[in-house]
């Protein structure tokens, strides 16, 4: 499909025929890390792109918005600012209010797929009305929403620690950091490295559930 690998995709709980995925597997592939890979490489890949939208759909409110902002700023790559883009352009018009944060409207505006041909398709169709009115430009019917291609939450539950976790203590940084020390992190500086927060949360989050581990 893409550079990006079918095991990342799967292990984040996308169906993809063919790939088997054990629990164990999916601590090597961080959720908002596969996302800002994949919103790179969709520019190029339609069928990549309508799986993504379509995990956008079913696990937005799952994401740690402020992290995947965070990893976007840190990478300053164009295509995955626009590929974010237009994914947060869609949560929020699903009415997941947090994607706004990670909006970036393009001026002039620019079109999320590469090629003559999807110019073309554009002019035939017409435009996505909740993308142009971020200047993102994708043709009408060329994204293929099909949740049934998505893990449903309580699926991705038991594959996912990591998304097992977000479901507990929330879309946060905490839900990730307990995540790190319980996959081993023995350190406040290895969860920071692993997780990519500062050290104060990692500091006093691992204090918090060491004190509750010992009770």
């Amino acid at each position: 499909m893409t550079s990006i690998s079918n095991k990342a995709l799967a292990c984040i709980g996308i169906r993809l025929g063919g790939v088997s995925i054990r629990p164990r597997d999916t601590s090597d592939h961080d959720i908002e890390r596969v996302l800002l890979r994949g919103a790179a490489e969709m520019r190029r890949d339609g069928r990549l792109a309508s799986l993504l939208f379509s995990w956008i759909h079913v696990h937005a409110d799952h994401v740690i918005v402020e992290k995947l902002r965070k990893l976007v700023r840190s990478a300053e790559d164009e295509d995955q600012a626009l590929g974010v883009s237009a994914l947060a352009a869609y949560a929020a018009s699903q009415g997941r209010h947090k994607w706004k944060k990670l909006i970036r409207r393009q001026s002039p505006k620019a079109c999320l797929f590469t090629g003559r041909s999807a110019s073309s398709a554009i002019r035939l169709k017409g435009a996505e009305p909740w993308a142009e009115e971020q200047g993102i430009l994708i043709a009408r019917g060329s994204l293929r929403i099909r949740p049934a291609d998505i893990l449903a939450p309580n699926e991705l539950a038991r594959l996912s620690l990591q998304y097992r976790n977000r479901l507990l203590f929330g879309a946060s940084w905490r839900a990730d950091i307990i995540t790190a020390i319980q996959q081993g992190a023995a350190t406040a500086t290895e969860v920071m490295k692993r997780v990519g927060c500062s050290y104060e949360p990692a500091h006093r989050v691992r204090r918090e559930y060491l004190i509750a581990s010992e009770s």
